[in-house]
């Protein structure tokens, strides 16, 4: 792996140099610089009022825009690039072009008009509408940029940003994942970032903008304290703002498939309510992590998705989840500005899935230098679960002085699980070692309860502010479950039976306070003090019961424990933040001391008592460039985290008797180094873009697996037999553990086309430490990744996408250098819409491939999946939609994956949604206001400009 180094170190130190190149102060705290003038008839002498005054780019690309008032007077912002075309227009007159260079004064005086001998009826202007701008480190894109299809949604959108990427449902901007999406600000259904890109139609989008949003403690107070959060926010154009929009749809096919929902939104300026409901059987669904609480704990496994294609809602989280999945869900969202002083966001959701899957396994765990075992495993799993979540944030700024900020939430869960196992395991020379045939039926009952307040006090002097943060969680578990397996030993041919009942009882509180004060050093740099006390405690208690040789359950001790943890922290802060000339510099160093108090009651009595002294440096340097369009940003941040309760407590799970696992009371803390780096830079004459973003992070006592394989019978905490084959691993401290990513993105358009070309390209390097047998064996993982995508903005009547990404992985192992794990993936995506009579009849195919090669033998495929749709719109306006849908016309839909652990790497088949065919109606809601056009409105939004006159 060594060799790889010098390239990473070159790429890396390549990348810092383009983004320090050509940049110099700008002042950007000088005041904005204006255009103003006069505009007047050279005829009658005399101010014209209603003439258009347009601030271009050389190459003609609009920029701003306004109109004169009734003195003929304008004042219009000049964007800071060094040159921009200004143009005065009005009908019957020919038209001023000017070019105006940063060193002219921007007073341009008296502008006279005169008249065309060869007056027109009417004055048509083309030009491309620019993608966006850099503002500060945001970028805003500009909506009318990218052409989508009639009646598309947000998601349709979204997806032409250049540095933008959406898949299997995951949103990622700029190289990192999206955690949310705003609408105006706004949260929009809680956390949940897919919910607004399904509901919300494209057409009523102004511009998006994506920013790493800050804590709400430092907004509030100003200070950077280094949390981010990737967001994406949606500005809503100014005539969507009132009145209500939505959609209606239901469809039936074959295989007795079924689509029925909608959305209905109901805006009133500030007050905004949305309903949505969804009820289909083709994988569909709404639900984010948060809904999932214990879901998965006997699934098995879980794998990239595929699928979902169908329907008429493009409703809620959208169908590339594998299995076959029945979803029943609603949802209500309110949000208003109560008075002057608060602003008020809240939501609920309901949601019951069920869904049920087959996968088939294929691992290879590396045992030493000249040994590998292989596992093999069927799986079927089912699961029904029930979910209601509901959530709010309440922002007061209750004076000049005093702010609020109360975000609580609260969710309630059941779920039902079923798992039917066969497994083998297999010895290098691939002879059976052992066998394994097990069912599982479990119950779960969980409820979790948050909030979160935030509050700040700003005294008399500028930037000196006090602000407390307090956040506390309650949690509660309730399971009940039930094994059933048999295994073979075929060394001995000896048959072994479980049959045991396990009840787990968790239950967790967990707060968290900070209070910080601020204190300004200057007009330009600030100072703060905090200090943050926090306690994570859980306590677990589990029993689990087993049938004795005469049929009586009997409390087995080895898998039973009862535990209780408590993890306190307390946190010294100091910070120092440096604003000027679009740099932002700031630094902080906390001294953090940590207790990890852990208490066992069964079946043996003990304390483990560890403390931790730890200094947590942190730090962030931005710099921004208006004129450029460049921006970057570099931070370093250090943390601790501490294991959990499962992975501290001294019980052995035994759902799959071949594969067991252990808790270890032992375990440390463990410490992490990362560093972050962004660089954006738009081109605002060319509209083209270049996004940087890398990290790199090194964990100390990083937490791996320690895992033996046995090859003798071995009995586990002196009960538990582990036949020869089988494996038990156990949660360990580890130093060495390692992860970088370097990710770049380069967005043009292609004018003679109308299409824009972005180019992303992935550089990825992970370490795992683990223990096997107990030698350390590290595996390497390099990721090589290349994508191209070709997105048009042709019209809403002719839409494409063309998209491939391949992507290479090279495997290495410490302990086997000639073990060939090695593979390939390359995904690659047409997407073809045409209407052509307008919008009327329109016709759609999306076809897909994935291509394998170097999984294990029977995973290496080349997959298609085909979808196509033909429909006809019709009623006023094209409201109403009736289409047929083919999904998987080749009947190929599959799901393969690949996970590469410490010691071990799995080959993962699972089976999605095949071919149907769906007949689906969907009606199209909306009814607006327009808003009264205020005279400074640019007459291409707002309606005709002043003095009656139109375009």
């Amino acid at each position: 792996m060594k060799k790889h180094y010098p390239v990473i170190v070159l790429i890396f130190s390549l990348l810092m140099s383009y983004s320090a190149y050509g940049q110099r102060p700008t002042g950007e705290d000088r005041p904005e610089r204006k255009f103003t003038g006069t505009v007047m008839d050279g005829a009658t002498k005399t101010p014209m009022a209603g003439a258009n005054v347009l601030i271009k780019t050389v190459a003609d690309s609009l920029l701003a825009g306004t109109v004169t008032d009734a003195k003929g007077q304008f004042e219009i912002a000049r964007p800071r690039i060094p040159s921009v075309k200004i143009e005065i227009k009005f009908i019957g007159y020919e038209t001023i072009s000017k070019v105006h260079t940063g060193r002219e004064p921007v007073d341009l005086g008296v502008l006279t008009l005169v008249e065309d001998a060869q007056v027109l009826g009417e004055v048509v202007i083309e030009g491309q509408n620019p993608l966006g701008e850099m503002r500060g480190d945001t970028t805003s894109f500009n909506a009318s940029a990218f052409k989508t299809k009639e009646n598309g949604m947000a998601e349709d959108l979204i997806g032409k940003l250049p540095g933008v990427t959406i898949q299997n449902g995951q949103v990622q901007a700029q190289g990192e994942s999206v955690q949310k999406i705003l609408v105006d600000g706004r949260e929009f259904f809680g956390s949940d970032p897919n919910i607004a890109l399904r509901n919300l139609p494209a057409d009523a989008i102004d511009r998006v903008e994506v920013l790493d949003q800050r804590s709400d403690q430092s907004r509030l107070t100003g200070f950077d304290d280094g949390t981010y959060t990737k967001t994406i926010n949606i500005i809503l154009r100014e005539d969507r703002k009132n009145g209500q929009f939505g959609r209606g749809y239901a469809g039936y096919g074959t295989d007795e498939r079924y689509n029925a929902g909608g959305s209905l939104n109901l805006f009133n300026g500030d007050r905004r309510v949305s309903i949505l409901g969804l009820f289909n059987n083709i994988n569909q669904q709404n639900f984010s992590s948060d809904d999932l609480a214990g879901v998965n704990a006997n699934s098995g496994g879980g794998g990239r998705g595929r699928g979902g294609f169908g329907g008429g809602g493009n409703n809620f989280y959208g169908g590339n989840d594998i299995g076959t999945i029945t979803t029943n869900a609603m949802g209500l969202n309110y949000s208003d500005k109560w008075g002057t002083k608060v602003n008020f966001s809240g939501s609920y959701f309901f949601n019951n899935t069920q869904n049920t899957l087959r996968q088939i396994t294929n691992r290879q765990t590396v045992i030493n230098e000249t040994t590998t075992q292989n596992y093999q495993e069927n799986l079927i799993n089912s699961v029904e679960n029930f979910n209601h979540r509901a959530n709010a944030r309440i922002e007061a700024d209750l004076n000049e002085k005093n702010s609020l900020i109360i975000t609580p939430n609260i969710s309630f869960q059941s779920s039902n699980t079923f798992s039917d196992r066969d497994a083998l395991t297999l010895a290098n020379d691939t002879d059976s070692l052992s066998s394994l045939r097990s069912i599982t039926n479990a119950s779960n009952n969980s409820y979790n309860i948050g909030n979160n307040i935030t509050y700040r006090y700003k005294f008399d002097k500028k930037g000196r502010t006090f602000s407390t943060d307090l956040n506390t969680s309650w949690s509660n578990r309730d399971q009940d479950s039930e094994l059933s397996a048999a295994s073979i030993d075929y060394g001995r041919d000896q048959l072994d039976t479980t049959l045991q009942e396990t009840y787990l009882l968790s239950k967790g509180f967990n707060y968290r306070v900070n209070a910080t004060l601020t204190e300004p050093l200057g007009e330009k740099s600030i100072a703060t003090l905090g200090y943050q006390i926090g306690n994570n405690k859980t306590d677990s208690d589990q029993k689990t019961r087993v049938l004795n040789a005469e049929n009586i359950p009997v409390l087995d001790t080895a898998l039973s424990n009862e535990f209780n943890n408590k993890f306190i922290t307390q946190r010294l802060r100091t910070g120092y933040a440096y604003n000027s000339a679009g740099w932002n510099l700031s630094a902080n160093l906390d001294y953090q001391y940590a207790k990890l108090d852990n208490e066992a009651f069964f079946p043996t009595e003990g304390v483990f008592v560890r403390d931790f002294n730890n200094l947590l440096p942190s730090a962030s340097v931005s710099y921004r460039n208006r004129e450029t369009g460049m921006n970057f940003r570099i931070r370093y941040r250090t943390g601790t985290d501490e294991p959990s309760v499962s992975q501290l407590q001294n019980v052995v799970n035994n759902q799959n008797p071949l594969n067991l696992s252990v808790g270890n009371p032992n375990l440390a803390q463990s410490f992490q180094n990362s560093i972050f780096a962004n660089i954006g830079k738009f081109n605002m004459e060319k509209n083209t873009s270049f996004f940087i973003f890398m990290n790199l992070s090194a964990t100390k006592n990083n937490i791996g697996n320690s895992t033996y394989i046995v090859s003798q019978d071995t009995l586990i905490n002196n009960e538990i037999l582990l036949r020869p084959g089988g494996q038990i691993s156990m949660p360990v401290n580890l130093d060495g553990a390692m992860n970088s990513t370097v990710f770049m993105s380069y967005g043009t358009p292609i004018k003679g086309i109308k299409t824009n070309m972005n180019l992303n390209t992935r550089i990825g390097f992970n370490r795992s430490p683990g223990l096997i047998n107990g030698e350390k064996n590290i595996n390497d993982n390099i990721n090589l990744g290349q994508g191209i995508t070709f997105t048009s903005n042709i019209s809403k009547d002719f839409d494409f996408t063309i998209s491939t990404t391949g992507t290479y992985t090279i495997v290495n192992s410490s302990l086997q250098e000639s073990l060939e794990n090695n593979y390939y993936v390359q995904e690659s995506n047409l997407r073809l819409y045409y209407s052509p009579n307008g919008g009327k009849l329109f016709m759609g195919n999306t076809i897909n491939n994935s291509l394998y090669r170097g999984l294990s033998e029977g995973f290496d495929q080349s997959v298609w999946l085909w979808n196509m749709e033909a429909g006809y719109r019709f009623a006023k306006n094209n409201k109403a939609e009736l289409k047929v849908v083919i999904f998987d016309l080749l009947n190929q839909n599959n799901s393969i994956s690949r996970t590469i652990s410490d010691v071990s790497v799995s080959d993962v088949y699972t089976n999605v949604l095949t071919r149907y065919g769906l007949l689906t109606f969907t009606y199209i809601l909306g009814n607006f206001k327009q808003p009264e056009n205020d005279g400074g409105q640019m007459p291409w939004r707002g309606g005709p400009p002043r003095g009656g006159r139109t375009w």
